[in-house]
């Protein structure tokens, strides 16, 4: 029999009461009323929509301005996840190590014994490693990394930072013993080939958790893009591709489209195409020189969560804008 008006009223108003007054559970107050659960679902919402209750949210720290913007980068560009860090005064260490606090934070409530987990590398990654506390009670880990080793820094050795995980907690490693740029082609496929490397690079095709750093964009005119081991020529090489960043040595341009390039086959590394297999990508990184680098890999979809700074965050998403409304003009 359907409520009557009045009756109608008297029941969201009692709900309301005992709900945000009294503090019942749902499940009490339907009870309470006689409903069943669906009905004072319909009721409640109905209590909003006439303006019967109003929910305030006060900010004491200031944080909303940080959640309203991940609600709309998570929206946008399909994200599980993304957690943002305000580094207002904070600047390259600084910015570096509070976005690692934080993915040390995410990766431990993600982390689950006898996951397979592979890691990339980089400087974020690195410190995000350094920072997780020992905890032996997660067991049988399989830690992989993704590509070769590149220079003399530990950052930029992905076997360093596989070895540091199992350290802090249970389980083995599986290391690609290989440079992570060779002299040329053929000598990149042979090394793929090799039994222990090519075991590794389908082992990952499925993984539970991959941890990804994101590179920076190449800028014409340098000899040096971070640790990695390119010269001039092949700097303005990517340059001219409109590279913007990589993953795992994958390069990308603004739309998140794979570069062509002379490194397609000369780097030793899972493809960047095989990211949509794994169970969870998670993209650490940020800071000034990483806007348009995140851009690229949210534009790509390659990532499923990222933590990353508001600052640079902010800008990205300016700059998405902007793409998209010189998209509109170009339409017209």
């Amino acid at each position: 029999m359907p409520i009557q008006q009045d009756q109608r009223y008297y029941l969201k108003l009692k709900a309301l009461y005992y709900l945000y007054e009294k503090n019942y559970t749902q499940t009490d107050i339907a009870k309470l009323l006689g409903v069943s659960r669906v009905t004072l679902g319909k009721l409640l919402d109905e209590a909003k929509r006439e303006g019967m209750v109003k929910i305030e949210i006060v900010d004491v720290r200031g944080a909303m301005r940080l959640l309203k913007m991940e609600e709309q980068i998570r929206r946008r560009f399909g994200l599980e996840y993304i957690k943002l860090v305000d580094c207002q005064n904070l600047e390259g260490e600084g910015i570096l190590r509070r976005i690692a606090s934080e993915g040390a934070v995410y990766f431990q409530n993600l982390l689950r014994s006898g996951m397979k987990i592979g890691f990339t590398w980089g400087r974020t990654l690195y410190q995000m490693v350094e920072m997780l506390p020992e905890n032996h009670s997660i067991r049988d880990l399989t830690v992989y990394t993704l590509l070769g080793g590149s220079a003399s820094n530990a950052a930029f050795q992905p076997n360093i930072i596989a070895q540091m995980v199992v350290q802090k907690y249970s389980g083995s490693t599986h290391i690609i013993t290989a440079p992570f740029m060779c002299q040329s082609e053929k000598l990149c496929q042979a090394i793929k080939k090799e039994p222990q490397i090519a075991d590794i690079l389908e082992a990952v095709a499925d993984l539970d958790l991959t941890m990804v750093g994101i590179g920076e964009e190449p800028v014409r005119g340098t000899e040096v893009l971070s640790d990695y081991p390119f010269d001039g020529p092949i700097i303005e090489e990517l340059v001219d591709a409109g590279a913007v960043g990589d993953i795992c040595g994958n390069f990308f341009d603004i739309y998140g489209r794979p570069c062509r390039t002379s490194l397609n086959n000369r780097i030793v590394s899972i493809n960047i195409s095989d990211l949509s297999h794994h169970k969870k990508v998670v993209g650490v990184g940020g800071g000034p020189a990483k806007v348009r680098s995140l851009l690229g890999a949210l534009n790509g979809r390659y990532l499923d969560a990222l933590v990353t700074d508001y600052q640079t965050a902010e800008k990205m998403l300016a700059l998405a804008d902007e793409m998209e409304k010189t998209k509109r003009e170009e339409k017209k």
